[in-house]
């Protein structure tokens, strides 16, 4: 979702009498948050395939036939120049309504590794946009390395680092991450306390409660300790950030790494653990440690990031390497590649 906002972002300022829509997921977080953008929006029906519990797609041959019904629908009624897919099952019927139509198709992947749905959608699209240059050879057309699109909040990256980092922010993403989080409540007393740490914590819905009242229990130390469920201005808290621990999820890398804040990135086992191919370059480059998740505890938190914290050299060597990596402009080289393909 946000990578295509992004780069409707970025349309909208390189080509100012364009007219977008965004088609989303019908009852999906979209629906809330794209038309705060101000991008005219629409839904289709839209089903996951679930390939380690296949008795769940039962509902899948009943589903597709209309979301691609809709789907031609609404390519017939806009007449698009172009489509642009961001990855993902919603994204398939567009496409592929989009193809037999014979509208041109540029898609956007975000892992090293394409998702299932790129890898076939990519037998019908002029070009894909990805953020590694390993991702080529999975796909079936011409691939052009630009980077993961951020937001426009993210496009100025950050200068004023110091030299030792005084605030940590931690991230889940907006359901939060149950291990970290354990792991997290484990350091806490250390961060806050032995190594002074500030720490920003994003929780998620469901693990707040459990972490909020851990504030108290840290007595005055734990006023350095901010947890909060989500919140939709996070790119300002992100900014604020000296490091930043999370998941390895290719939306949260490419915003944090277009901001130049080295990570902590804890590569989560799910979905064939594609996420360890994401911190391949980041980790070579020396700009972020990595923790396998199995060994993801108290102990190893606290030890890694005390090492972080405690030699300056090593912190400062990691901006460096994290301010070469990030894409703060991959929006914009995104939307050059689909007003080239809207023209030809």
């Amino acid at each position: 979702m946000f990578p295509a906002i992004a780069v409707a972002q970025a349309l909208s300022q390189s080509e100012p009498d364009s007219r977008l829509l965004y088609v989303g997921r019908r009852g999906g977080i979209e629906e809330q948050l794209v038309p705060r953008y101000g991008l005219q929006f629409k839904t289709i029906v839209a089903a996951k395939l679930d390939m380690e519990q296949p008795w769940r797609n039962w509902s899948v041959p009943f589903i597709v036939p209309w979301a691609l019904l809709q789907s031609t629908g609404i390519v017939r009624e806009f007449r698009p120049d172009v489509v642009l897919g961001t990855g993902g099952y919603v994204s398939a019927p567009l496409v592929l309504a989009a193809a037999g139509l014979r509208v041109p198709v540029v898609l956007q992947e975000q892992n090293s590794l394409p998702g299932r749905t790129t890898r076939l959608l990519s037998r019908v699209a002029r070009v894909v946009a990805t953020a590694y240059p390993e991702s080529a050879r999975h796909l079936h057309a011409k691939a052009v390395v630009t980077g993961t699109p951020v937001r426009k909040e993210f496009w100025a990256r950050r200068t004023d680092f110091p030299s030792r980092p005084g605030r940590l922010l931690i991230l889940g993403g907006s359901q939060g991450a149950r291990h970290i989080n354990e792991a997290v409540a484990q350091a806490l007393p250390d961060l806050v306390g032995r190594l002074g740490l500030e720490v920003w914590h994003q929780t998620g819905e469901r693990d707040f409660h459990r972490m909020e009242p851990l504030r108290m229990s840290l007595g005055p130390p734990g006023s350095r300790y901010h947890p909060f469920p989500f919140d939709e201005e996070l790119a300002t808290i992100m900014r604020q950030a000296d490091l930043v621990l999370s998941r390895a999820g290719a939306g949260t890398i490419s915003e944090v790494s277009a901001l130049g804040i080295p990570m902590v990135l804890v590569p989560g086992p799910f979905a064939g653990g594609h996420q360890r191919l994401n911190v391949g370059p980041y980790e070579t480059a020396g700009a972020a440690v990595t923790i396998p998740d199995a060994e993801c505890d108290g102990p190893r938190l606290t030890r890694e990031l005390s090492d972080i914290v405690h030699d300056p050299v090593r912190y400062s060597k990691m901006v460096t390497a994290m301010g070469s990596l990030g894409h703060p402009h991959a929006a914009q080289e995104v939307a050059r590649l689909v007003s080239d393909v809207a023209g030809h």
